[in-house]
């Protein structure tokens, strides 16, 4: 059964991929689509049960490893060539130098096997809780953006001018990263995972590229060429790693000491995942992909490529934890989760403000792997959760906006809840899940702070980053729920599709929220108790500190934190109620220094000789303190400097 679900996860992405890429009519393609969505979900459910009765460990065999293995060996070959291809054909020489970086040393590990012989395996694929709860990330929400992609990208091309469809080749991208991400979290052997981290990398650009025109292709471009320069510190380590441990086996790294070229070999695989996570002094190429059409945004930066990144440095914590090398981690993470928070505040462009939060939360998922204690590997997991479906979520609320009002800029969005009235209800719940309890973002980082209290410097790190966040989440709501005199909405018009990806997600918001206990219970604490730390003992129950209290007063799996969602939403009845009882008559106009005209959004007055004014109300951005002019030179240099003496740490 395990080797069924095994193959269901990785092919049947990969079979969606070539039908959405042959079948031509749309209606067919958004079959298609729909019916993976409803497998793959099946296929979320049939893992969960499966590791249930597992022990904590999945291990899957399969049939001749030999022959699978030179067949990745041989895909791999062929995806560098093709990266290679890339750059000539877009003439940059720097694309060409970092795969040929990656090419040789492969090819004389993996093909003529210069540094030692390499040992089959025969579990090479081993799925853990952690594993686990990827899994579902990709196999949930993944679908979800795919339906959500049906209507949008519709409108989407119509919207560009293309004249030509290319959604089947859009879709056909989407499907193949979503096995790759499978096969990426499942695989127990570090030159599989290589390579299917490879074909992430070469997604991205597909997707970034996908509009075709000068912007997107240039900042696809930057996106491929950082990535590449991780996938090159990733089989260097490869190699550093064999040499120490001899095998390629990741249960075998993660139960080896802290000795000889390990720490080497770990401190390249953690700047692999920098890259990949769009850590400072890499975030460009994440901020550059915001060109991209929305599911882009959504699926591969925020919910599932992005943290391939900080899967790869939590999954190898365990090994470094308590080591010098965790404690600079940590500051490297706690570092980018302050400095992206900051800068977020000078943003304007809806997009660029949840690129900067991505970048934030990401690092602040580092920073809880680098401290390795329970606690804080605790709250990574939870974050990743968290910070998935929430911001998988704004990214479809605000390309949904977009296509609403024709704008990204926050200011645009004033008087939102008149315009579009169901995206901006849940957009707000989306922001307040990042920003309020008892919602699940704010309560990991409680935990990160708990886990942070022996080392001072990440301690104020995570603190200025959740003062920060605070700042520009409220001036986003604030200005979305500024309400006109104005007393009539409009019918806010939405395709099936969109609106039943924005419900479903809205859904997992609140699900995963109200059931943290249980969650953590079934998924977190599980992983946690199954993980030796640098070596050491298997950690005990009574380790998981703030936790254990949480959940002894836990009654069937709940959680008092239900009755706050209780609470917030007999709040967002009522209020909407009221307003409906409210009489026009009642509504006193705002004194705007004139008469007011009968403009839709009540912000219009005739001034002297019947001139119409307008009143200009907005946010204060702070761009001399904040702005990326003026901090992304000196947090560049201050992270690349960091990222140094993680080096010399290990060397």
């Amino acid at each position: 059964m395990g080797t069924l679900l095994l193959a269901v996860a990785i092919f049947l992405p990969a079979l969606s991929a070539v039908l959405c890429y042959v079948v031509r009519k749309a209606i067919f393609r958004n079959v298609i689509v729909v019916l993976s969505t409803l497998i793959m979900f099946a296929v979320a459910g049939e893992f969960i049960s499966q590791m249930s009765g597992s022990g904590g460990k999945l291990v899957i065999n399969v049939g001749n490893v030999d022959i699978l293995g030179w067949t990745i060996k041989f895909l791999d070959m062929a995806l560098l060539f093709y990266v290679a291809y890339i750059g000539v054909k877009l003439r940059k020489p720097l694309i060409v130098v970092l795969t040929a970086l990656q090419f040789v040393p492969f090819f004389m590990f993996d093909i003529f096997q210069v540094f030692g012989p390499i040992k089959e395996m025969e579990s090479v694929f081993v799925i853990d809780y952690l594993s686990l709860v990827m899994i579902l990330l990709v196999s949930i929400i993944g679908p979800i953006i795919t339906v959500f992609a049906i209507g949008y990208m519709k409108e989407h091309e119509h919207h560009i001018g293309l004249k030509k469809s290319k959604q089947p080749r859009f879709f056909f991208i989407l499907f193949v990263f979503l096995g790759a991400m499978n096969a990426l979290v499942m695989t127990n052997n570090l030159s599989w995972m290589y390579f299917f981290w490879e074909v992430t990398t070469l997604c991205s650009f597909l997707l970034i590229s996908h509009d075709g025109n000068t912007e997107s292709v240039k900042n696809a471009g930057r996106a491929l060429w950082i990535n590449l320069l991780g996938g090159v510190a990733f089989i260097f380590a490869i190699i550093l790693i064999y040499k120490q441990v001899g095998s390629l086996s990741i249960e075998d790294i993660l139960n080896s000491g802290f000795t000889g070229l390990l720490p080497i070999g770990l401190g390249l695989l953690c700047f692999a995942g920098f890259t990949k996570s769009a850590q400072f002094p890499f975030q460009s190429w994440l901020l550059g992909a915001m060109v991209a059409p929305t599911p882009v945004s959504a699926l591969l930066h925020s919910s599932t490529m992005v943290k391939a990144g900080v899967y790869l440095v939590v999954r190898f914590a365990p090994v470094f934890s308590g080591h010098l090398l965790g404690s600079v981690v940590a500051l490297v993470g706690g570092f980018t989760f302050a400095a992206g928070s900051a800068i977020a505040i000078s943003q304007r462009n809806g997009k660029r403000v949840l690129a900067y939060s991505t970048i934030a939360n990401l690092g602040l998922i580092i920073c809880c792997a680098g401290i390795g204690t329970p606690i804080a590997l605790g709250a990574a997991v939870l974050l990743i959760i968290f910070h998935a479906v929430s911001k998988g979520l704004l990214f479809l609320c605000i390309g949904t906006i977009e296509h609403g009002i024709g704008s990204r800029d926050i200011e645009d969005m004033q008087g939102l809840m008149k315009k579009m009235p169901f995206t901006t209800i849940i957009t707000v719940i989306g922001m307040v899940s990042m920003l309020l309890p008892p919602f699940g973002v704010l309560i990991t980082k409680w935990l990160a702070i708990e886990a942070a209290v022996g080392a001072p410097l990440v301690l104020i790190l995570i603190i200025l980053g959740s003062a920060f966040t605070v700042v520009f989440w409220s001036k986003w709501i604030g200005i979305i729920l500024t309400m006109s005199y104005k007393t009539k909405y409009i019918v806010e018009k939405l395709t099936l599709s969109m609106k039943s990806a924005l419900v479903m997600l809205l859904l997992a918001v609140l699900g995963a929220s109200i059931g943290i206990v249980p969650l953590y219970n079934n998924l977190i604490k599980p992983y946690i108790e199954n993980i030796k730390l640098a070596g050491g003992p298997k950690l005990s129950g009574d380790s998981l500190g703030l936790w254990v209290q949480a959940t002894k007063n836990a009654v069937n799996g709940g959680f008092a934190s239900i009755l706050f969602f209780i609470i917030i939403l007999i709040i967002m009845l009522t209020i909407p109620y009221f307003l409906n009882k409210t009489k026009p008559e009642k509504v006193k106009p705002p004194y705007l220094c004139g008469l007011n005209t009968d403009d839709k959004k009540g912000i219009e007055f005739l001034s002297v000789g019947d001139k119409v004014e307008n009143v200009v109300v907005h946010n204060y951005y702070m761009l001399g303190i904040f702005g990326e002019s003026k901090l992304t030179l000196w947090v560049n240099l201050i992270a690349g400097a960091i990222i140094l003496i993680m080096f010399g740490v290990v060397i």
